[in-house]
């Protein structure tokens, strides 16, 4: 599911560099509305951002939100290794210290108590 997530939001990011900055004037939005949606990058990315929302769904239905979200935000260090290595982004101390901080938080909840899946499944 977070694989799912990471690699959309790089697949977003990367659409979205090529159509560029967007700039709301009226006459311009159908022009990028229209690269967007024939962008292949953008098509994937909304593709694997759909596929994570439904897993995300078929996961809350088993497991407590307050078990489920922290896991996911495990796509932030994910997203930034990624972002750092295939989008060559620059990462500062100060934004890996909150990833840092983050990726601490998801260890902490997953070594938390989950629900008992086995009660809910009968």
């Amino acid at each position: 599911m977070v694989g799912f997530k990471v690699f959309g939001d790089i697949c977003l990011s990367q659409g979205m560099h090529q159509i560029g900055e967007l700039n709301f004037q009226p006459f311009k939005l159908l022009s990028v509305g229209m690269q967007m949606i024939i962008n292949p990058w953008l098509d994937l990315g909304v593709g694997l951002e759909l596929a994570f929302f439904l897993l995300y769904l078929f996961a809350l239905s088993w497991l407590d939100l307050s078990y489920l979200l922290p896991i996911t935000a495990s796509n932030y260090l994910l997203t930034s290794l990624l972002a750092g290595f295939l989008l060559h982004e620059t990462i500062d101390v100060t934004r890996w210290m909150g990833i840092l901080a983050i990726s601490i938080g998801v260890l902490l909840v997953g070594l938390s108590e989950r629900k008992n899946l086995t009660a809910k499944m009968e």
